[in-house]
């Protein structure tokens, strides 16, 4: 909209001789080619590959970039022959952790599909997250986005659900993405997948839930125990106001 009313207040900095290779400004230029302009005002300048590749990715820390754009920065260093101590400097200006395995996730993440792309962008997975969905392949990565797209998630929730998809894989060899193409609820899609990988444990806590709603609790009132059940005393919490609250919940 901006564009649109002011034109391009800021030129872009494009590079070589026409047709010339835009080093900044590629959103600037998406929008005017949207709006039907004929002609955009740019700063022609002389630099190599990699000095425009850093003055790009400098340019833009100026808005927020995603994770996948950051994994399209370090690929594209790797790419054009930077040396590791100046892509792990970058990575440090890209508040990216600085590690090799980090580098081999970004660089998966940019070669990955388009869908998984939006996918982590659209809900801002974190680096632990994404790590658990590229252990699956292309297909089942398909199916997982098809099942999380029909609740709504947190990226925690994301996470935890894809440690429980991680566990039935390792234990099943596979995973059966049919008994969850149903399910709307956050809750019931992680009830199911742990019945799969934790049966006992499941066991244990629809028991639990059995004897709760036996007990006909207060609404203040809750009976709690560790979450793999391996201590030897429960814990009863109340949510109290004041001392006559207190007198009540115990009697």
């Amino acid at each position: 909209s901006s564009i649109k009313k002011l034109g391009i207040i800021q030129p872009l900095i494009v590079t070589g001789t026409a047709p010339y290779t835009v080093v900044t400004g590629f959103k600037r230029l998406d929008s005017a080619i949207k709006l039907g302009f004929k002609e955009v005002s740019v700063i022609i300048t002389t630099m190599s590959e990699h000095e425009a590749l850093l003055f790009a990715i400098h340019d833009n820390m100026k808005r927020r970039l995603n994770l996948v754009e950051k994994a399209y920065a370090v690929e594209r260093m790797l790419h054009l022959g930077f040396a590791v101590e100046e892509i792990y400097e970058t990575m440090k200006l890209l508040d990216l952790p600085v590690h090799e395995k980090i580098v081999t996730m970004l660089i998966a993440i940019s070669n990955a599909e388009q869908r998984l792309k939006d996918f982590i962008v659209a809900h801002s997975l974190s680096i632990k997250s994404i790590g658990y969905l590229l252990g699956f392949d292309v297909a089942e990565r398909r199916q997982i986005i098809d099942v999380l797209s029909l609740v709504h998630l947190t990226e925690s929730h994301i996470r935890e659900i894809l440690q429980l998809m991680s566990l039935i894989k390792i234990k099943e060899g596979q995973l059966d993405f049919s008994p969850l193409m149903d399910i709307r609820d956050t809750a019931e899609l992680k009830r199911r997948l742990k019945i799969t990988s934790h049966p006992i444990l499941s066991a244990l806590e629809e028991n639990l839930k059995t004897i709760k709603d036996k007990c006909r609790l207060a609404p203040n009132m809750d009976i709690r125990v560790d979450p793999f059940f391996e201590k030897e005393y429960i814990d009863i919490w109340l949510k109290v106001k004041n001392l006559e609250e207190v007198q009540a919940g115990i009697e």
